[in-house]
């Protein structure tokens, strides 16, 4: 589950300040109970993408990926971190076109307007919460 939750939270980043929340939970729900399992189960173990043997020959030789010879190899995905942000980038660059630009970023003649600050105290409390959990 706590990959799941890394993955929503880099769609959260992406669509930062332009969703409600009622939209942040729904994604979050429908990303880490359907999607993310899926792709997990694709690239991990025995799944298609795997290099762990999706397609083993008579021998019992792993044969993973769509040839299914000695040519044939897989993704090795280190730690999960793979997996992880590619669910999570292209989810997040979906969420981001359908969302669109945030308004009022840029004024009439192009140039960057200034943001506010934002809370502090918050700021603090959630760089606190990701150091000590």
């Amino acid at each position: 589950w706590a990959f799941a939750g890394a993955c929503a939270t880099i769609v959260a980043g992406s669509v930062a300040e332009r969703t409600k929340l009622e939209a942040y939970f729904i994604y979050s729900v429908v990303l880490t109970t359907f999607i993310y399992p899926i792709v997990v189960h694709w690239g991990w173990g025995a799944g298609f993408l795997s290099a762990w043997g999706a397609y083993p020959d008579s021998d019992g030789v792993a044969r993973p990926i769509f040839r299914k010879n000695e040519d044939s190899n897989g993704m090795i995905d280190f730690a999960g971190s793979g997996i992880v942000h590619m669910v999570g980038g292209f989810s997040g660059l979906m969420g981001a076109i359908v969302v669109g630009p945030r308004m009022d970023r840029f004024d009439e003649e192009g140039r960057a307007v200034p943001l506010h600050d934002g809370n502090k105290t918050l700021q603090s409390l959630g760089a606190f919460i990701l150091w000590f959990g």
